[in-house]
């Protein structure tokens, strides 16, 4: 009685297969990350999906390509990286599209070790990318998908490195990749697999993944898209977050951003007199596109900066009687801002260590000289909660600014009148005009009253959404569209309508921009405020020595009572996540160095040779270009077309030449290192075989071909006769 014993490994070729498919899923991963990009690569992903989905179903596909086309594929693929890195604005788009198609290339040809390590290294560019640039959950699901796929494709490439005995073409792999059909092949994964093994692997998986997630929460992370080339996009769709330039015309719709912006101990929370705003910059020149900081504003920064000691004295406005808080020690994440959130007034702010510092009292800004690409912490004292921002001087400036104009320019002094700018065209003003009278009714108004009337109109008439659409209208600036229709709006248009309604009813007034609000963490006590806290709101000169806050978003809570009521039923977030991001801020008060001097001097240096070498680049291919055009719009004659003509036959031809060359040498240098292997009797005998081997007609030509490219040389049989019959059964063929 004889037994069959159930064969428990997978032969060479299953191998192959199951290597074909682990190889398409991990390509498919690593590209369906780039939909959490905001670049326009979106239909050449699908596209590219769809395709590679069909080869893993039908292995076969790839073989009916002609050889020639894949010859043509690399040379094709530069040429259009080529055209869009000339056409595009952007570098990292042109990057992802790039990797993109030599994904989509290295996954549907027939590969072998090298190229399965190439598909590996391609993934791996696309995730990092995407890693940077989201912080989408769905994410963190294919970057798992990713390395599972990634570990079991190694595996398997190991597997077939050790179970090959030769270098087996790829035409033969694509054929032992079709020799078994897919059912039976999903039968023998089936039978083969071991259970066990497969239980313990995926627990010892997730353990490095809780692992490396703990790690991810306590350790400080670096932002590198602020540090190299990796900038934000300014699209037609945006994330929640602090913005320094309002462009309405850019930005018509909003995407929570629910990951946390900064964490804000405060030792007394019982005291805090309402929901604190961030205030971060202040947006002061109108264009007609939207806010921002005028140039002026920055100069004024700029002439600040000091290499100071880590205190700053700041301008308390009531000297400390309505001081709340006790000490504020406040954690930015990187990537938030160069400017610091200010709750309020303050008497003492404390840095970590000395750092080039920019602070401007009378505008109650606080900024670092650059944005800084890991966590930044400060600590500040004797915070006032209060909705004035003294400033006695403004009101001198604007009487200076309207009767000395030049004096103020001489001086070198900030020109207040860019307060007062608004939409400029006959069109504008008349909207704005009619806007003002239906809003004042004609009665003379105060800069409070015209607040509480600017607020309740735009309250009435427009509602409160994520998504902008603005009406059409021939020469009106963007937010005086939005003004004169009913559309809904999110802050930043009803922060800048107020302002442009303001300004065109002569009161100075500016868009602030920052965070609103916050949620206490119930299991360490200290402010969490998220990107989707990001908020704009308006500041509006009362005439004689302060600015008053005005936040004209529906929904804001405007009086003291309310803010009060508002405060005593403070929000606490309990769940999992709150809990995980204590570990974070536990790290942050005990362990976490804010030194990162020498790190900012290597980032900076970094960003400064890449930033340059682009320009240099983009700057000669313009100058090539350029040339190449007058070149070509130049008088044509016989004799030019015929230099012109052998001109290109010469490079064609020298360019030929060195490839051969460079071949030659490469393989005089290869048959030195492996004389075996890269014979040239060998090789052009598996050229042969690649022809010959699919026809039962050749069986005996193509027994002495293998006795060639295997065998002994021994054992050869003379080769010349053996390449002569087999070019004669090829011409039968």
């Amino acid at each position: 009685m004889s037994t069959v014993t159930k064969q428990r490994q997978l032969n060479l070729d299953e191998l192959r297969r199951l290597n074909w498919l682990l190889g398409g899923a991990m390509a498919l991963v690593s590209l369906w990350t780039v939909f959490y990009l905001d670049i326009e690569a979106l239909g050449l992903v699908g596209v590219v999906s769809a395709v590679i989905l069909a080869t893993l179903i039908w292995p076969q596909l790839p073989s009916r390509i002609p050889a020639l086309i894949w010859k043509l594929i690399v040379p094709a693929i530069i040429v259009v990286a080529a055209v869009d890195f000339y056409l595009s604005p952007d570098t990292l788009p042109v990057l992802i599209r790039l990797a993109i198609l030599l994904v989509f290339y290295r996954c549907v040809s027939y590969r072998r070790k090298r190229e399965d390590l190439q598909l590996i290294v391609l993934g791996m560019f696309l995730i990092v990318v995407a890693g940077v640039l989201t912080v989408a959950l769905g994410f963190a699901f294919l970057l798992l998908l990713f390395t599972a796929f990634a570990l079991g494709f190694l595996f398997v490439i190991n597997l077939i490195a050790a179970s090959e005995t030769g270098s087996p073409t790829t035409e033969e792999m694509g054929l032992a990749w079709t020799r078994i059909g897919s059912v039976n092949f999903f039968a023998r994964l089936r039978a083969v697999a071991d259970w066990r093994l497969i239980g313990f692997a995926s627990a010892l998986f997730t353990a490095v993944v809780v692992m490396s997630g703990l790690l991810f929460l306590v350790i400080p992370r670096f932002e590198l898209a602020s540090g190299f080339f990796l900038d934000r996009y300014i699209t037609r769709a945006s994330r929640t977050g602090f913005t320094e330039n309002l462009r309405f015309g850019d930005v018509t719709e909003l995407v929570r951003d629910n990951s946390v912006a900064m964490r804000v101990d405060v030792s007394d929370i019982n005291g805090l007199a309402e929901r604190p705003y961030w205030r971060m910059v202040v947006l002061d020149e109108y264009t007609p596109q939207g806010m921002r900081m005028s140039a002026q504003l920055k100069t004024e920064l700029l002439r600040s900066q000091s290499m100071i000691a880590p205190r700053i004295s700041g301008r308390n406005s009531n000297r400390g009687v309505n001081i709340v808080g006790g000490t504020w020690t406040v954690y930015v994440e990187p990537g938030v801002s160069r400017f610091l959130p200010l709750p309020g007034s303050f008497g003492v702010a404390r840095l970590a260590n000395f750092v080039p510092v920019q602070w401007k009292p009378e505008f109650r800004l606080l900024a670092l000289r650059t944005e800084p690409i890991a966590m930044s912490a400060f600590q500040i004292e004797g915070v006032e909660q209060t909705p004035l921002i003294r400033d006695p001087a403004f009101a001198r400036l604007l009487r200076e600014a309207r009767t000395a104009p030049d004096e103020l320019a001489v001086r070198k002094k900030y020109n207040p009148l860019i307060n007062l700018g608004g939409p400029q065209g006959e069109a504008n003003t008349a909207v704005l005009h009619r806007l003002v009278g239906e809003i004042e009714g004609g009665a003379p108004l105060s800069a409070e009253e015209f607040a509480q009337k600017v607020t309740a109109w735009l309250w009435a008439r427009h509602a409160y959404v994520l998504s902008v659409k603005l009406p059409e209208a021939p020469g009106q600036d963007d937010i005086v569209r939005w003004l004169n229709s009913s559309q809904p709006g999110y802050c930043e248009y009803f922060a800048a309508g107020f302002t442009v309604l303001a300004r065109a009813a002569g009161f100075p007034a500016r868009v602030v921009t920052g965070f609103r609000g916050g949620v206490l963490n119930a299991f360490e006590n200290y402010y969490m405020i998220r990107n989707s806290d990001a908020h704009a709101w308006a500041e509006i000169y009362n005439g004689k020595d302060a600015w008053l806050r005005v936040d004209p978003t529906p929904g804001a809570v405007q009086t003291t009572a309310a803010l009060a009521e508002q405060v005593s039923r403070q929000e606490y977030d309990s769940s999992w996540s709150a809990r995980f991001d204590s570990l974070r801020v536990l790290w942050y008060r005990r362990i976490v160095n804010f030194d990162s001097r020498t790190q900012l001097q290597m980032i900076d240096q970094v960003k400064s040779f890449t930033q340059n070498s682009g320009s240099a680049i983009r700057a000669t291919l313009e100058d090539v270009s350029r040339k190449l055009k007058i070149w070509l719009r130049g008088p044509w004659s016989m004799v030019r077309a015929a230099k012109t003509g052998g001109l290109l036959v010469g490079l064609v031809a020298l360019a030929w030449g060195t490839l051969q060359c460079v071949r030659w040498a490469w393989m005089r240098w290869q048959v030195r290192r492996q004389p075996e292997k890269y014979d040239p009797v060998r090789q052009k005998a598996g050229r042969w075989l690649a022809r010959l081997s699919a026809d039962p007609k050749h069986r005996e030509i193509v027994a002495e071909l293998q006795r060639l490219r295997y065998g002994r040389r021994e054992t050869w049989p003379e080769p010349k006769s053996v390449f002569k019959r087999a070019k004669q059964s090829g011409r039968k063929r």
